[in-house]
Formats: C-alpha cells, structure tokens, sequence
C-alpha cells in the first residue's frame, strides 16, 4: 500500500511539471537504448557532463505517456542528477518494462542504441549480480534469457525511430575507437559541440542501480585497452537453445547496425 501511495504521489507531481510542454517533451529527451553490461555508463557520463544535457543514468522510469518526463525530473533531483538550465533530458534504459509500452511521441527523442556480443555481456551480467548478492540474474541462464529478450525487443524500438533521430554502435565499435565513434554519433545526432571522450562520473551513476557501480568510478574517458575479446557461448551454462537464440538476436540486432554504417 505504501509504494502504491508512492507510485501515485510520483505520478501526480510528474503530470504536474509535465504541464511545461514545450520543455517536458519526448523531442528534448535523450535515450540510450541497450542492456547491460555492454558499455552504457560510460557514454552515459559522457552525455551527462554537457552542460546541455541533464541527467544521470538508469532513473528506471516507465515510459508510457509524457507524464514520465515529469517523473524523470523529480528522479533527477532526488539523485543529484538535475539542471534547470540544460534544454536535453537524458535517461538510459535497460529494461522493456520501461519502453515497452512507449507512446508515439517517445519516437521523436534522440536514441542511441548500444549492443554487446553475447559470451561477454551474459557472462558479465551473471558475475554482476553475483557480487552484488542478487539472485535475479545470477546463473548464465537467466542473464541469456533476460539477454535475449532485452536485444530482440531494441531490434523492433530501433525501427519505430527515423534514421536521423537513432545512432547505433556496438561495444566492440565504441571501445575499438571511442574518439572515431563518438565524432560519427555527434554527426548523426547533431551534437553542437561535439562529444568528446571525457567525463565527470557522477555519484548517482554508481548507485542505486544508476549505472556501473564497480569500474565507472575508476575512470574519466573510454579506455580502448579495456576492450577484450569475446569467448565462446559453448563456454557458459546455458538452457537449450538458448546459445543460438542470443546469437541470432544478436546478429539481427548488429545488422541493423551496420546497415546504418553503410547508408549514413
């Protein structure tokens, strides 16, 4: 009863400061759109030390009307996340339960779409919760299912974006080269000035489930050192048919990718 209280308090003040139309609107947001573990809160500080950009990280936001933008913004504030004065919102989303039910104006935003190959990002996704103590996703099978779902249903987002409102990269392509793709996605996306690699981390991005709460900290850029190179799925305890279906998700998802590579 209490988070129910909670949940309703949130929703009306967000419907409250969503009354600003002309700020609280999808078309001054920022998403990224990925899953975890495949090098978001990185590019997430990255966004979110311009002095254009407001925001954080993960604020865990269900984006169902635009109400939400409201919501975002108390988010914001609470986390230490907020300027008044930046005209882009920013939030990364990790979860479809938070864009699953996305209305026709979230569409409009800016979105950037990250991807990870599947041997690295579900063995990653298990050890994380492993040493966070979190059942959730704690065994190879469960990070793959939840992999699974989470990079088919980023192949159908990306469709519903117009080309020039989406950027898609992968975690290879960004820490391969992180200044070559960062100037492509400020191209594409129309960052004046352009992004470039360095970052403040914020406190609220390492907690709370904001964002990467073991190595972000560590770091003020995007280390290409930091990049290893995928094992086999054959390697991880996975149920049947699962290593082919993250695969295939994968590969699907990386091929819309590369199909914007070739025609921008």
């Amino acid at each position: 009863m209490r988070l129910q209280i909670r949940d309703w308090a949130k929703g009306i003040a967000g419907h409250l400061l969503a009354r600003d139309k002309e700020r609280f609107a999808f078309r001054n947001c920022i998403f990224i759109i990925a899953h975890m573990r495949c090098g978001s809160t990185a590019l997430s500080n990255i966004l979110c030390s311009r002095d254009d950009v407001t925001g954080y990280g993960e604020a865990h936001i269900r984006y169902s009307n635009r109400e939400a933008i409201g919501q975002l913004a108390l988010n914001m504030r609470k986390r230490g996340g907020w300027s008044s004065d930046a005209p882009h919102f920013f939030d990364k989303i990790l979860h479809s339960r938070h864009d699953l039910r996305a209305p026709d104006a979230f569409f409009t935003a800016r979105a950037i779409f990250m991807l990870r190959e599947p041997e690295p990002a579900i063995r990653s996704i298990c050890k994380l919760y492993r040493d966070l103590g979190r059942a959730e996703y704690a065994t190879h099978e469960r990070a793959a299912a939840y992999y699974i779902e989470r990079v088919n249903a980023m192949a159908i987002l990306w469709q519903k974006f117009a080309p020039e409102q989406r950027f898609g990269l992968t975690h290879g392509g960004l820490l391969g080269d992180p200044d070559a793709m960062l100037a492509k996605m400020s191209q594409a996306l129309r960052f004046d000035p352009p992004l470039r690699n360095h970052y403040e981390s914020l406190a609220a991005s390492r907690k709370g489930g904001g964002g990467d709460p073991m190595v972000s900290g560590k770091h003020n850029r995007i280390e290409p050192g930091l990049l290893k190179p995928a094992g086999e799925l054959a390697s991880l305890e996975l149920g049947e048919g699962q290593a082919a279906a993250a695969q295939t998700a994968y590969d699907s998802m990386a091929n819309l990718i590369a199909a914007q590579a070739n025609t921008g």
